[in-house]
């Protein structure tokens, strides 16, 4: 293990015995660092529960192509912890993570802390060191109580699509997740609405009423037509845009990218050059998102007469957005590798797409509880589709290519398991 590596570790191990949904712990450690969280750029804040991630790729490629210095938070990292903290677009240091992690476990004290508490404080007290023109912040899980929402205030609010996930901490239904979400909103200050069940956007606009928040909402100010191969058309307010179709692969993409472009719109802090704002989404890179492997150790095994796409997704959305690009793969042989975490519902995931393939094989996720093949076959007793049991993802790309000469390969359901693979693939995180 690396030092870095070491300190982390040390760090999980202060987790609380109990999980109090409370700000108390992190106030506490920031105020001993002297505030820095007082200290950051103008401020972006994303919360959602799908497309938090890709939304901000598409910010920070946007503000990047405008020559703008651009911080970024995001978790959960794929392969190495240091892909959640960006400073003016480049991934922390080890050495100067190191420094940081030193400094928040001096003063935290050995207190009892979540270990996304005390790694966020760090990643305050890095923004708050380093000068940028913009700071693009992702919530961990919810919003109200969620450890980025300290900050007093921002420049702009961003909710993606809210759907069920986190249920042990932010409750069973869409109204109680909703609720904790909109808890990212700040007196007076805009927020940008991705599309939204009708449940979801009547708890917003409501939020939005107590806090004189001005709504830029999907459907009420911003909207996608004219979808083509190579572009789309947006309206945002009452101009309308021609946007290229960005190369991060799915038709949800173009919603990830019409809100981070109607965000580049309303804010009003940085000046942006529209073909630029263009040029920036188009370009726009996100790994583990329908991400198609070209090459690579876990490519060379299957060859050139299989294709193999990875993504993180691991929610009812999620699998709604694969659905979408597997009616069209339908011709093809279709090859789910699956791998996901024991507190996820995969009968919600793969409920209306475990039918489009033709045999699903079943992974480890290491380090972490798991669904076992077992419990599928539990819940799917029916099931034409035969599941298999793999230890490694390696058996299971020889034994599809032992049964077909050619189709199309999906690995999904966690994105720690999504992180093995880029890992053992040799995928470089960009």
């Amino acid at each position: 293990m690396s030092k870095s590596e070491k300190i982390l570790r040390r760090l999980e191990n202060l987790h609380p015995k109990q999980i109090d949904l409370s700000l108390n712990r992190i106030k506490v450690l920031l105020k001993r660092l002297g505030n820095p969280e007082k200290k950051l750029p103008p401020t972006i804040h994303v919360a959602g529960t799908n497309g938090k991630g890709s939304t901000l790729a598409f910010l920070r490629s946007i503000f990047e192509e405008n020559n703008y210095k651009v911080h970024v938070y995001t978790s959960p990292h794929l392969i190495n912890f240091n892909e959640r903290i960006r400073l003016n677009s480049k991934i922390i240091t080890n050495d100067f993570l190191i420094q940081l992690l030193e400094e928040c476990e001096f003063y935290n004290k050995n207190e009892p802390i979540t270990f996304f508490e005390i790694t966020t404080a760090a990643a305050y007290l890095a923004f708050s060191k380093i000068p940028s023109d913009v700071l693009l912040l992702e919530t961990g899980l919810g919003g109200k109580y969620d450890a980025t929402n300290v900050i007093k205030t921002s420049m702009c609010s961003v909710l993606t699509p809210i759907s069920m996930d986190h249920m042990n901490f932010l409750g069973n239904s869409i109204k109680s997740i909703t609720k904790e979400k909109v808890g990212i909103f700040k007196n007076n200050v805009p927020a940008v609405i991705s599309k939204q069940n009708i449940e979801s956007f009547e708890i917003i606009n409501k939020e939005s009423q107590k806090k004189k928040v001005k709504l830029y909402a999907y459907n009420k100010f911003w909207k996608i037509s004219k979808i083509n191969p190579t572009n789309f058309n947006i309206k945002v307010g009452s101009e309308n845009f021609n946007i290229p179709v960005p190369k991060l692969f799915g038709h949800h993409q173009l919603y990830n990218s019409g809100t981070a472009f109607t965000v580049s719109k309303v804010q009003n802090i940085l000046k942006l050059n529209d073909e630029l704002t263009f040029t920036g989404i188009k370009k726009t890179f996100w790994p583990a998102r329908m991400q198609n492997l070209k090459n690579g150790k876990l490519k060379k095994i299957i060859g050139k007469n299989f294709e193999l796409w990875l993504d993180g997704g691991h929610n009812k959305h999620a699998s709604d957005m694969l659905k979408y690009n597997l009616e069209n793969w339908k011709k093809s042989k279709l090859f789910l590798i699956f791998g996901m975490l024991s507190n996820k519902e995969p009968k919600e995931f793969l409920g209306e797409i475990i039918k489009y393939f033709t045999n699903l094989y079943v992974l480890p996720i290491h380090g972490h509880d798991y669904i076992k093949s077992n419990d599928l076959k539990n819940i799917y007793i029916d099931c034409k589709q035969k599941i298999i049991s793999k230890t490694k993802v390696e058996y299971a790309l020889e034994d599809i290519k032992n049964k077909c000469t050619k189709g199309k390969i999906i690995i999904c359901g966690s994105l720690y398991l999504a992180g093995e693979i880029l890992k053992k693939n040799g995928t470089k995180i960009i």
